[in-house]
């Protein structure tokens, strides 16, 4: 058996991967290495996930308007096709620039750096959530990573959705 070096970072960025996709860390390195295997969907955004420029905003606001810009930027035509295809989306298209400002206002809406797009902030945390999942699961994610951004993103909750009630 072979060993090999890491920075603490690198090593706490493994760990993290490995959790994130249910695997130990030798499990994940073996998978990112081996030619005859295509790399797993979603790995780059858990890289993202774990880069210092991410985990150090400790505002859960801002990191999910930097996941978003990320997603905008490195799945740029996912991400359009998908927000192309949301119901509010062709409602837009109808207003005019003083009519859209106003919109944009009304929903504190930010734009996500370096994209066209904006995110609308006036949204809860579980809307938020089902976005994101829902935005992860149409660019190819699995289920692991989509809960790990979740996490990261501190929307760790379960989705809304139907329940039994005991009496």
């Amino acid at each position: 058996m072979k060993e090999v070096e890491l920075s603490d970072e690198a090593y706490q960025a493994l760990l993290q991967l490995a959790a994130a996709k249910n695997q130990t860390p030798a499990e994940v390195l073996a998978s990112m290495l081996q030619d005859n295997r295509p790399p797993l969907a979603g790995d780059n955004l858990l890289f993202f996930l774990t880069r210092a420029e991410f985990t150090a905003q400790a505002d859960p606001t801002g990191r999910y308007l930097a996941l978003l810009s990320w997603l905008a930027r490195n799945y740029a035509c996912d991400f359009a096709d998908f927000i192309s295809h949301q119901e509010s989306g062709r409602r837009y298209l109808m207003l005019n620039r003083d009519e859209v400002n106003a919109v944009r206002s009304h929903n504190h809406a930010v734009q996500l750096a370096g994209t066209q797009y904006w995110a609308v902030m006036t949204i809860d945390d579980a809307t938020k959530r089902r976005f994101v999942c829902r935005l992860l699961e149409f660019i190819g994610c699995h289920d692991e990573t989509v809960a790990h951004a979740c996490r990261a993103l501190g929307l760790a909750g379960t989705p809304a959705g139907f329940r039994l009630l005991s009496a």
